[in-house]
């Protein structure tokens, strides 16, 4: 869901109970997701030549060429935004990441 309108319910993303809006009775949520834009570690600077190089970008921009643009901007930048009825978002807000078997 992209936007809460107070005119009209809307469905918490995780129970699908109906809110409405004014009654503070759900949370809205919004996640914004990047790629790490640290620079690469290469392991050595000579580790590739010039033309091991031009190469890679080849194969990079082929595959950039090949990628749906939605794709692509979703690899580098996301969001998200849910609506969670209170009993939800305490179940969430808890673990947001899930349960881990780690």
């Amino acid at each position: 869901m992209s936007h809460f309108d107070e005119e009209m319910p809307a469905l918490c993303d995780r129970c699908l109970k109906e809110l409405v809006g004014g009654r503070g009775e759900f949370y809205e949520i919004d996640i914004q997701a990047k790629v790490d834009s640290s620079p690469p570690i290469l392991d050595s600077p000579t580790a590739f030549d010039q033309h091991q190089l031009d190469q890679q970008w080849r194969k990079l921009i082929e595959q950039l060429e090949s990628t749906p643009q939605v794709d692509a901007e979703n690899q580098v930048h996301c969001r998200r935004r849910l609506h969670l009825c209170a009993p939800c978002f305490q179940v969430w807000i808890d673990n947001p990441a899930g349960e881990s078997g780690l």
